[in-house]
Order: structure tokens, then sequence, then C-alpha cells
């Protein structure tokens, strides 16, 4: 997997404005503690938004760090890779959160990294993820050569040269025997300029 910088690293571009998508699973969130750890943190919004609602938020990406830094100054920020080992303690959050991180890696390595989430989590913590639906057209869900089942090399890349694009099924999948699904929506969201096709998942660890 090669890297590249996220479109929001590109030109100073401005940062996503659809931080409100957590605000209806606070409650959830928060159930068991303030102890989160967001994977994938880009440029920090989120982080930010769970910083400000009392979480104590560990947050982490394989990317620059800079403008989460400037978003998010409250949040303990490290670089790591979600395709390798996490670099915490099993049972160290009560809760994770996740928005568009988990899509780059090969089917046996998108479950790996399930699994660490997992590993990461205190028993009955909750796990709120959204990940690319197979129907983002606007996003390359059709675009490329398809490596596995809709998991495609991109051919104009802006972070990693792999997209994976999820069905009801394979999210499903994902968590299979890790974490028992308590929210599952197809849903459009508009992050980007053009309307973006995603599964919402709030899941609990088994």
């Amino acid at each position: 997997m090669t890297s590249g910088q996220p479109a929001w690293e590109q030109g100073g571009q401005p940062l996503p404005k659809d931080g409100d998508w957590l605000l209806p699973f606070l409650p959830h969130l928060r159930v068991h503690g303030p102890r989160i750890v967001e994977i994938g943190c880009g440029p920090g919004r989120d982080a930010a938004t769970l910083a400000t609602h009392g979480f104590e938020v560990t947050a982490f990406d394989r990317a620059s760090l800079q403008r989460a830094r400037e978003q998010a100054p409250a949040v303990r920020l490290l670089r790591a890779d979600l395709g390798q080992t996490l670099p915490f303690r099993s049972g160290s959050f009560d809760a994770a959160a996740s928005s568009l991180a988990l899509h780059y890696l090969p089917w046996a390595k998108t479950r790996a990294a399930f699994s660490e989430i997992h590993r990461v989590l205190r028993h009955g913590a909750p796990f709120l993820f959204r990940v690319n639906a197979t129907d983002d057209y606007n996003h390359g869900a059709s675009e490329g050569e398809e490596l596995e089942p809709n998991f495609r090399r991109m051919p104009t890349a802006h972070y990693a040269e792999t997209k994976r694009f999820f069905d009801e099924v394979s999210v499903r999948d994902a968590v299979a025997d890790l974490f028992r699904i308590q929210h599952l929506e197809h849903k459009t969201i508009y992050r980007y300029a053009n309307p973006k096709q995603v599964w919402e998942c709030l899941a609990v660890s088994l």
C-alpha cells in the first residue's frame, strides 16, 4: 500500500463538515466510561467533537497529525498504522470510533484490523464506525482494477492506492465473532463535494 497526501492536506483544503454524525451516538459511546480511541483521525474534527463532549480521547492516524493537533489540541495523538498491531494494551478503552478509515486493506488484513480494535476494547464496549458502501460511485466504487471483491486499486490515489467498498454482508462479516451489531444503516452523507454512500454501524464488543 502506498501513501500520499490526504485530500484535506492538499493546498490547505477546508476540513470536513460532518462531525455532527457522532452526536446521536454519544450516550451509547459513554456507557462504559470516558476513554475512547479514534481510529484514523485525519484532520481531527471527530476527535475534537468527542473531547468537547467530555471524552478522554486517544486518536491515531498513519498520515500527518499536523491538522489534528491544530483542530484537537486536548487530544492524545499518535502515529500508528491500522494494518499493524496497535500500540495499546488489551482492554485499554471504553469505546472506539472510526469514520471512513477502515477501507484501505485486503480482506484478511481488514479482519485482522477489526480483531485488533476488539483487543484494545473492554468487553461490552461500543464501536461506532462508517465505511464506504458498494454504491459509492462518486468516490470510486466502480473505478480501477478489482483486486478482491469490492477492493480496488484506484487510478487516482489521494491517501492510499487501494480502497474497499462494503455491502451489508461484508460489514457483518467484518465484525463477525468480535462484535454484536446494534445499529446498521446505509446512508448518504455530504462530507465531500459530491454525495457519498456509506454504511454506519454501532456494534458492541463480545
